[in-house]
Parts: structure tokens; sequence; C-alpha cells
């Protein structure tokens, strides 16, 4: 089997008890495009945009430093892309403490860069 990433309206239930592990605790929101990356039918990553706002990515911790991210990332900058949009923005200070330079690190080597506050990144048109 090989990663496969899902652009959801929601997370579905039958992957709900992975997603949970990702989210660690952490609601989903109601409204919001989800990106769920799938190894062997078990989600491995997980992520949602709300227009040009990444408010959430992350990969399940056993799955790490295998480009999942990554290519999670790459799959969500096309869709919006797709969708019109110029840019994508995150604040790492959304997510915990022991996480935010983690992800400010990992956002910046994909390209963001400081941007009133937030990490930016320029869609490709």
């Amino acid at each position: 089997m090989r990663l496969t990433i899902h652009c959801l309206d929601q997370v579905p239930a039958l992957h709900r008890h992975h997603a949970d592990i990702i989210l660690q605790g952490r609601p989903l929101p109601e409204q919001a495009i989800f990106y769920l990356a799938t190894f062997n039918d078990k989600a491995v990553a997980l992520a949602w945009r709300q227009q040009e706002r990444l408010e959430f990515i992350a990969v399940r911790d056993i799955t790490r430093r295998r480009g999942i991210g990554r290519e999670l990332l790459r799959q969500i900058m096309l869709e919006a892309s797709a969708a019109g949009l110029s840019r994508l923005d995150c604040n790492p200070a959304q997510a915990p403490a022991e996480q935010r330079a983690g992800l400010a690190d990992f956002l910046t080597s994909q390209g963001f860069n400081t941007r009133a506050g937030l990490l930016s990144c320029c869609l490709d048109k």
C-alpha cells in the first residue's frame, strides 16, 4: 500500500480512532476542509484549513520523519492554489507549547516565511 491523501468535509468514522491519537485531545472543528493521510487504511496524519489559514497539521508520532508531513502539506498547498488562494498562513502559537518550535521549523523548511506574526507561504498559480 502507499500513502494516500484524502480531502474531506469530515473525518470518517472508520478513521476516528487513529485521528483521535493524532489530535491528542484537541477537538475537530465542525466546519473545515480536512486532509487525512492514510497508509494501509490507517490514519497517519491529519490537517485542516479554513480558507487561507492552515489551522492544524500533525503526523502520528510513530510515523514521523518519513516524508508524510511534507507530502500532506504539498497536497494542501496544491488544493488551496486550485481553489484560487494566493497564500497559506499558519500560526504555530496555536500548537501545544512543546510542539511550536518543531512546527515552525517544519513549515520554514517547506517554504513558509514570517509575515505579520504568522508563517505564510505564497502559492503557485
